[in-house]
């Protein structure tokens, strides 16, 4: 994942192009599905506007479970602005989480525009979630 967020960083200050960053994710080869290398693919393009973007999220649990969730980022605004929350329900396991702090950091991020990972977590139990803007 360093790597990754390494090669993402370098297209942002546009060390490297786009092109080339795919050709670097690739060469990690970590056995992604095509779905999340799509999603990868998406923060590094430069031609998407930033209302055009997704805000989403991935779960896959220790138990193999896997969830995706995207919502397109005006969506995302929309329901903030009116709800003042975001649009997840939490479930037992995610009891422990903070939701204020994560929708704060959440409206940070989108009025500074911010693309990448807002939250990555990689519990001992092997399940892992990253929320993420691409």
């Amino acid at each position: 994942m360093e790597e990754k967020l390494r090669i993402l960083k370098m297209v942002e200050e546009g060390t490297i192009s786009a092109e080339q960053a795919k050709e670097l994710l690739e060469a990690l080869g970590d056995g992604e599905s095509a779905r999340e290398t799509a999603w990868e693919e998406s923060v590094i393009r430069t031609d998407i506007p930033y209302e055009d973007r997704m805000f989403r999220i991935i779960v896959d649990s220790a138990d193999g479970d896997k969830v995706r969730v995207q919502f397109p980022i005006k969506a995302v605004k929309a329901i903030l602005k009116v709800t003042g929350k975001l649009p997840i329900q939490m479930s037992g396991d995610m009891e422990g989480v903070d939701m204020e702090a994560m929708t704060d950091a959440v409206i940070q991020c989108l009025d500074t525009e911010s693309i990448g990972d807002i939250v990555t977590v990689e519990s001992a139990d092997g399940d892992n979630v990253r929320v993420f803007i691409g």
